[in-house]
């Protein structure tokens, strides 16, 4: 993929390289270095969306060939279903329960059971008498709705338990108060809109930053594009620790900072932020402290617990840390759709909601993104925390952890294509992989053909991922006996690394526009969900 942009009118030229002159020397004059790629990036993109609107005929060769690139993604990733018909219309007849269900099964068995432990994302099994009591809670309430907190008492005083419960679980004092929501990116723009709000009444900033490390989760950046917030992302890390460099993080602090973030762990490489460090520059500057542990929030208490160590505190023992998001549907062990959003008190967590009094319909306040609340998640995620108890965390923990530890052990004594695993002390279950010798990518590919592993892919750098679930304990073996014969694959075929998912990255990381990287996600997505 190369997308390379061919312009033959000399005065579309000169405009650019005027323009980017004058941008050069301003820039040269008023900003440090890192402030200057960030405007210059912004610069080439505002050109690309400029010129793309007034000279689309030149830009004709980039949309042919990312339309190229992705139909063969498609075709590659979503191949048609044998003996499956299309379902496209509303049937003119209903059908009956056994043709339905029949139906269902065969587009199920297209999938990959997470319980084959092959899969290292999205889902987190556990075992058959926990999984059917959290089944059978969420049948019993999954068609009452969470919408008005008047209408179904026991949907109201559950999601109150499930809260206390992840408050005294995550240290908070007894102001300490929060709201369940539908996922970690759900929590994740609730604070970031209550954040916003407060910023705006509270300290009168009508041009919201928030400063991050480049690692935290995408749905920062969704957030941020949602509710008009700009995000000041810390690039630097420690060439040992790999870990997010505290000078560069604080001078992205200013009087426009509605909040500072951290990630307990962050999910690419499984590192734990310095949170204790950032919660002192939070109290220096007087900035609320979201820590988002959306994935550590149900793993790192027993992890803790067992006495394994853990770099710094995490939770509300910090005390400038004003909110937390965990998921209860990772390491919670409920059902898809189930988060906490918890604040260190309710001065916080108000500007979360939203209040209306004008409609017609009746008086209107609502705590989080949706109206509609399914209640068979609340009963889940209640019965799986009380199900599980803190004896079956701690077993899953302590399990999950011997797995991953003789796997880094494993990793680390591999004496084959320089592969490395990310930072010095990953804290709990998710290890990364990395190396400057063998194309790390086309590794994983070799693991998902030969052996039907499906690791998950990153970059920036280029590295695979793994988050171990209990369905990956005991995997270490045949794992590391595989990893060892796909890196040989790799090391002995430099052809492996032009195909597949290798050469896709390879290709995304070449593109020299974040735009048109960007034009080529929004088709694949487009085409992923067309007919």
């Amino acid at each position: 993929m190369k997308f390379t942009i061919e312009i033959d009118d000399n005065n579309i030229k000169q405009f650019i390289t005027f323009s980017g002159l004058a941008i050069v020397a301003y820039a040269f004059k008023n900003y440090n270095k890192e402030e200057l790629n960030e405007k210059l990036n912004n610069a080439k993109t505002s050109f690309y969306k400029i010129a793309k609107r007034y000279f689309p005929s030149k830009f004709k060769s980039i949309e042919k060939e990312i339309n190229d690139e992705v139909t063969a993604i498609i075709a590659e990733n979503f191949p048609p279903m044998e003996g499956v018909d299309n379902q496209y219309e509303i049937p003119k007849i209903g059908k009956d329960t056994q043709t339905i269900l029949n139906h269902l099964q065969k587009i199920h068995d297209k999938d990959i059971n997470p319980d084959d432990g092959k899969l290292f994302a999205y889902c987190y099994p556990t075992n058959k008498e926990h999984e059917d009591v959290v089944l059978k809670s969420y049948k019993m309430f999954v068609h009452l709705n969470a919408l008005n907190p008047l209408a179904f008492q026991s949907l109201r005083r559950m999601e109150v338990e499930v809260v206390q419960m992840a408050i005294k679980m995550l240290n908070g004092r007894d102001e300490a108060r929060g709201t369940m929501t539908t996922g970690g990116t759900e929590s994740i723009l609730m604070a970031m809109k209550a954040y916003r709000d407060r910023g705006y009444e509270v300290d009168g900033i009508r041009e919201p930053e928030v400063v991050l490390p480049i690692s935290a989760h995408p749905a920062f950046e969704k957030a941020a594009k949602y509710f008009g917030i700009k995000t000041k992302y810390v690039q630097s890390v420690d060439p040992v620790t790999d870990l997010v460099d505290l000078k560069e993080y604080e001078s992205k602090i200013n009087r426009n900072t509605i909040l500072l973030v951290a990630s307990a762990p962050q999910y690419p490489h499984g590192l734990m932020d310095p949170i204790e460090s950032i919660g002192k520059l939070a109290e220096k500057y007087r900035k609320p402290f979201h820590v988002d542990a959306c994935i550590g929030g149900f793993f790192l208490p027993w992890l803790e617990k067992l006495g394994y160590p853990i770099p710094c505190k995490f939770d509300f023992r910090v005390p400038s840390v004003t909110s937390i998001s965990a998921d209860i549907h990772k390491y919670g062990y409920a059902t898809k759709g189930s988060s906490v959003l918890l604040f260190s008190s309710n001065e916080y967590r108000k500007y979360q909601f939203i209040a209306y009094t004008q409609w017609p319909g009746g008086l209107f306040v609502s705590p989080s993104m949706l109206g509609t609340r399914s209640g068979g998640n609340i009963a889940a995620a209640w019965s799986s925390l009380v199900s599980m108890g803190e004896n079956g965390f701690m077993e899953y923990v302590d399990k999950i952890m011997k797995t991953s530890i003789a796997i880094q052990k494993g990793i680390v004594s591999l004496p084959l294509g320089n592969v490395e695993i990310i930072g010095s002390n990953p804290v709990m279950s998710i290890i990364s992989l990395r190396s400057k010798v063998v194309n790390i990518h086309a590794v994983a590919d070799s693991m998902e053909k030969h052996f039907g592993w499906k690791l998950e892919r990153q970059h920036r750098p280029n590295s695979i991922h793994m988050t171990l679930t209990p369905s990956h304990i005991g995997i270490e073996k045949v794992f590391l006996e595989n990893l060892k014969f796909s890196i040989q694959e790799v090391m002995a075929d430099p052809n492996l690394s032009k195909k597949g998912s290798a050469a896709m990255y390879n290709g995304i990381n070449n593109i020299p526009l974040t735009a048109i990287a960007d034009d080529f996600l929004i088709e694949f997505l487009s085409k992923t969900y067309s007919t």
